[in-house]
């Protein structure tokens, strides 16, 4: 049922469906994102851009770019899913892009990987990190040839995307328990002795 309503509220037409997920700030870079889509349909190239997020500080240039290209190109910006619709929109996405300039972890990332979508993503910090064991294509973020060349590259090739997509199906992910125990030992072998232990 949450695919079935997915595919109704995300998928435009028979496009495949290129996937952003993420609140509308500067850092996620999504101006760049809308960049690199336009430069695609310009080319000729056939699919839809789907943003699932909420407008953030400094939102405004992303806001108007949408605004400007809801009229003739096939972009949607939806405000809220539930986690349910959420991950139907991971499994029904051709893609997904996640270039933010910088991230703590990279959530949206994650979750995509997860559920078998490949990605686009930044080449740095977090996102590298989880991009390592394969299912995406790392970019420079701060390169919007970079960007586009990428989704050219999945969007030409069904088959690159396959493979990507293969390389997610055996991969294990770590548990909120793992991380916090990898982390917790981080912490504890790094940390200086008190005075007065021992």
């Amino acid at each position: 049922e949450a695919l079935a309503e997915a595919r109704h509220r995300i998928a435009i037409g028979n496009l495949p469906t290129v996937l952003v997920v993420g609140s509308h700030e500067p850092r996620k870079n999504h101006v760049a994102v809308v960049n690199a889509a336009e430069r695609l349909w310009r080319e000729g190239m056939s699919f839809s851009l789907t943003f699932i997020g909420g407008n953030s500080w400094k939102s405004e240039e992303f806001q108007s770019m949408v605004q400007n290209l809801r009229w003739h190109r096939p972009i949607a910006v939806l405000r809220a899913l539930s986690d349910e619709l959420l991950w139907a929109a991971y499994r029904l996405a051709y893609c997904t892009v996640f270039v933010s300039l910088h991230e703590g972890f990279g959530l949206p990332l994650a979750e995509s990987l997860a559920s078998g979508t490949p990605a686009v993503t930044s080449d740095r910090g977090s996102m590298a990190e989880l991009s390592d064991e394969g299912g995406a294509l790392v970019v420079d973020p701060r390169d919007d040839d970079a960007i586009a060349n990428a989704l050219r590259r999945l969007l030409r090739s069904r088959t690159y995307r396959d493979r990507l997509a293969a390389e997610l199906e055996g991969r294990r992910w770590k548990t909120w328990e793992e991380y916090a125990a990898e982390l917790w030992d981080f912490l504890v072998e790094k940390s200086p002795p008190v005075a007065g232990d021992g």
